[in-house]
């Protein structure tokens, strides 16, 4: 098959053995993918507030740090202040790695110039008194926040800084303090969030073909679901599994935040939870590096038997198998993770080559919200998510659900389709509440809407 030049067109031979007819169409994604100073995905990221660090990881010595493809230097300083610098001296460009931490700020190891954590010049000790350099010049400097032992950089205009956006996950009653922890993948950012996107994955790389690493109910193909929310949208699986629905939805906020429920659940019981297992950002370091770095909830819903500990968390260690690349390659092979599927496509995968399917309508719902949400930077529009609310918390949506219902009720698929988006939507109806009070407003929403269902079942009515 031929184009009007007379030349090969590519991807459309579907003859055996057509590797040369087709090849892949070169990628060219820079508008979401690159993350640098003035490109358009980069100025949109510096709207937000970015996890970049774990506070155990920040010590007594400055920690030298790339994040949106700029290199930095973080350091508590003596009083207890953090300060998040560009690396190199303002001076002469030595490091601030090596930089000597004061009680206020940090000195150039070099000719002593002195920083504090805002980039102000305290002092230029080798110059004469009269000079007027500090006054003319200062460090590049980000604010940081600590939260809930992990370190959040704003790295956008000074005159446009959102309000911190403090989740609700970590606010249940009784739960455990959260555990930090960050992975390192050698890809760009988005291929990360994109695999948060992708529920039927769960189903073949993680039950199917590569290993029953969730739960055997994970076999059973679900019917996929991407509702909007006040955040962004749900990525959800709905699944009959005996005389039980089950009902997992993920939450999605742009850019980069991700609440992910855990995959034990054997869907053999009723149970409800608002109460993800990890919640996690995926941040770019640059263009072809990142990590997802986040809090896990070890609470009595995730880990009733208390088999995870907070050790098993931190660095590059989580306890999921696939999560790192550091397994011998033969037996990664034999049992791939998200890792091997994630940073496989390539440090910036090639979305010019691929084929995408219904199932990827998640994926696609992504990236089509996150090109939106770029231009509208460019137009000078400030990003409309996460929304902080005045009486509380920001109200997350991540969640379970399973319920039993009657023998031979929702056995079709769009009526199951359907059942689950209800259901899992009752937790953004009753996001006014808070802890187990919105657990059970919506527990009763989930039984009101199954009787309905029921009713006309029982007297011989279709649903």
């Amino acid at each position: 098959m031929t184009d009007s030049a007379g030349g090969q067109r590519p991807g459309r031979d579907t003859r055996p053995f057509s590797g040369y007819h087709n090849r892949p169409t070169p990628n060219d994604d820079s508008f979401i993918t690159s993350v640098g100073p003035g490109t358009p995905g980069g100025e949109y990221l510096r709207r937000y507030w970015h996890p970049f660090l774990l506070s155990s990881e920040l010590k007594d010595l400055p920690v030298a740090v790339r994040l949106l493809g700029e290199d930095l230097v973080v350091f508590r300083d003596g009083s207890g202040r953090i300060g998040l610098l560009h690396r190199h001296c303002v001076h002469r460009g030595t490091s601030l790695e090596y930089g000597i931490i004061a009680e206020r700020g940090i000195r150039c190891c070099y000719h002593g110039w002195h920083f504090d954590v805002d980039g102000t010049i305290l002092e230029t000790p080798a110059e004469p008194p009269t000079s007027r350099i500090k006054q003319h010049f200062c460090q590049g400097a980000y604010k940081v926040h600590e939260w809930r032992g992990l370190l959040f950089a704003y790295m956008g205009p000074v005159d446009e800084e959102p309000a911190f956006p403090h989740y609700d996950c970590v606010d249940h009653p009784g739960d455990n303090a959260p555990v930090p922890f960050r992975m390192n993948l050698p890809c760009n950012w988005v291929q990360i969030v994109e695999n948060g996107c992708d529920p039927i994955h769960n189903a073949y790389l993680h039950a199917i073909v590569a290993g029953e690493q969730f739960s055997a109910t994970f076999k059973v193909l679900p019917e996929l679901d991407f509702p909007r929310t006040p955040l962004g949208f749900l990525s959800m699986a709905t699944r009959k599994v005996g005389d039980h629905v089950f009902i997992r939805a993920s939450d999605i906020v742009l850019p980069n935040f991700g609440q992910f429920p855990n995959g034990a659940n054997m869907a053999n019981r009723e149970s409800l939870g608002l109460r993800p297992y990890l919640s996690r950002w995926a941040v770019a370091v640059d263009d072809h590096h990142s990590f997802y770095i986040g809090l896990a909830h070890l609470n009595s819903y995730n880990n009733p038997s208390g088999a995870m500990q907070a050790q098993d968390f931190g660095v590059d260690q989580i306890p999921f198998i696939g999560q790192t690349g550091d397994r011998p390659r033969a037996e990664r092979q034999r049992e791939p993770g998200d890792y091997d599927a994630v940073v496989t496509q390539g440090k910036i995968a090639n979305r010019k080559a691929e084929h995408l399917g219904t199932t990827d309508r998640g994926v696609v719902l992504f990236r089509r919200m996150l090109a939106q949400a770029i231009r509208d930077v460019q137009d000078g529009k400030q990003p409309e998510v996460p929304r902080v609310r005045d009486c509380g918390p920001v109200r997350t949506y991540a969640s379970e659900i399973v319920v039993r219902v009657p023998e031979g009720l929702l056995d079709e698929r769009s009526a199951l389709a359907d059942f689950g988006r209800q259901a899992a939507l009752a937790f953004v109806e009753t996001d006014g509440l808070l802890g187990a009070e919105r657990e059970a407003a919506t527990q009763e929403r989930v039984q009101a809407l199954l009787h309905s269902l029921s009713a006309p079942a029982q007297s011989g009515q279709q649903p």
